[in-house]
């Protein structure tokens, strides 16, 4: 972290931080509001968050929208091709069976 800067890294499990960082051990979804109340405590000015794939990112990043923060998002990997795929229960216990 240079030293002009001053992270604040919210993850699951709270961390020993070095003196320029904060580590929030913390699990959400959170709220709009617990997100307002984070962003002007830490005074952020960017947000980097990786992108879960489902709607509990929402609250941050609208607070970065209605702050005007730059935000860089973490692409989600690319999963692996997979031999088979199922869209009804019945044909996956139909091919679970074969293992049991």
């Amino acid at each position: 972290i240079p030293e002009h800067q001053h992270w604040t890294v919210r993850c699951l499990q709270s961390e020993p931080a070095p003196p320029s960082a904060e580590i929030i051990g913390a699990r959400g979804p959170f709220s709009l509001d617990e997100e307002r109340v984070l962003f002007a405590r830490v005074r952020c000015d960017v947000l980097i968050s990786k992108n879960s794939g489902s709607a509990s990112t929402e609250p941050k990043l609208q607070v970065a929208r209605e702050l005007g923060l730059p935000v860089l998002l973490l692409r989600r990997p690319e999963l692996p091709a997979v031999t088979r795929e199922f869209t009804e229960p019945d044909a996956l216990w139909e091919a679970l069976q074969a293992f049991l």
